[in-house]
């Protein structure tokens, strides 16, 4: 079984991730899924130590030690190879409302499952009071 790991969303967040799937059957069962599991709060309840839409993250794969560093992004902003990873991703999906410390676990395309510790949070709009992004 599944282990559900509980993720801290903000109300403004959940509203945008909604409109971005409207109409996108795939999309929108995928957000379910989040939704599921999430405490939803205000955008200014939320801890600095969790990640939200837009924020840039470290993350270290244990096993070989490498380092990446992602920021969580809605669809037309997403761009992997400059670190901008779309939240409907498998990964974007597991990092959205982690918080630090926290191992996230996902299948990429590439079939194999893959466990990562999110280090750091570097960047946090909420954090930052930047409550426009």
């Amino acid at each position: 079984m599944k282990k559900t790991r509980t993720c801290y969303l903000t109300e403004l967040d959940v509203t945008r991730l909604e409109k971005h799937a409207a109409g996108d059957a795939k999309l929108q069962d995928m957000l379910d899924d989040v939704l599921e599991r999430a405490v939803i709060v205000g955008s200014r309840e939320i801890p600095a130590d969790v990640v939200t839409m837009n924020s840039q993250a470290t993350l270290v794969d244990e096993a070989s030690g490498e380092q990446m560093t992602w920021t969580v992004v809605y669809p037309p902003d997403a761009d992997f190879a400059h670190g901008r990873l779309n939240v409907f991703s498998p990964a974007g999906l597991a990092l959205l409302g982690a918080k630090r410390g926290e191992r996230i676990c996902f299948t990429p395309p590439s079939g194999t499952q893959k466990e990562l510790k999110l280090a750091r949070i570097l960047y946090q709009p909420e954090a930052a009071d930047d409550f426009s992004l």
